[in-house]
């Protein structure tokens, strides 16, 4: 489980989103802001969290990982899921990832759950 105050997003430069940040959730957190910083920082810090609770179920942190090799998406019913990509999906292996995601200002929330 990993909590993320949202308006620590605010305080990030476009290259540390880019490095954070898979390019297809900057083009969503994008397309849902139209215009509302609140709701792009949200929506970040929603996947932050979920990137570092991955790391801590791992054992090995989100320093032990590149964040823009996992990319967090939904699915038509709002269900998030991950995409995983490179040393990260080697990390994961065969097993499923499991995530649930949700936001109350001032703090996002995410939980994973590796499932042999």
């Amino acid at each position: 489980i990993d909590v993320v105050n949202i308006d620590r997003m605010a305080k990030l430069s476009s290259s540390t989103l880019s490095r954070l940040f898979h390019p297809d959730e900057l083009s969503k957190a994008i397309s849902i802001s139209s215009g509302v910083s609140s709701a792009r920082n949200q929506y970040l810090a929603g996947r932050y969290a979920a990137k570092e609770a991955l790391g801590k179920a791992l054992g090995c942190g989100i320093l032990g990982l590149s964040p823009m090799e996992i990319n967090t998406a939904n699915n038509e019913d709002g269900r998030p899921y991950m995409v995983l990509y490179g040393e990260v999906k080697r990390l994961v292996g065969n097993r499923n990832v499991l995530i649930s995601i949700t936001h109350d200002n001032p703090v996002a929330v995410a939980m994973v759950l590796l499932q042999d």
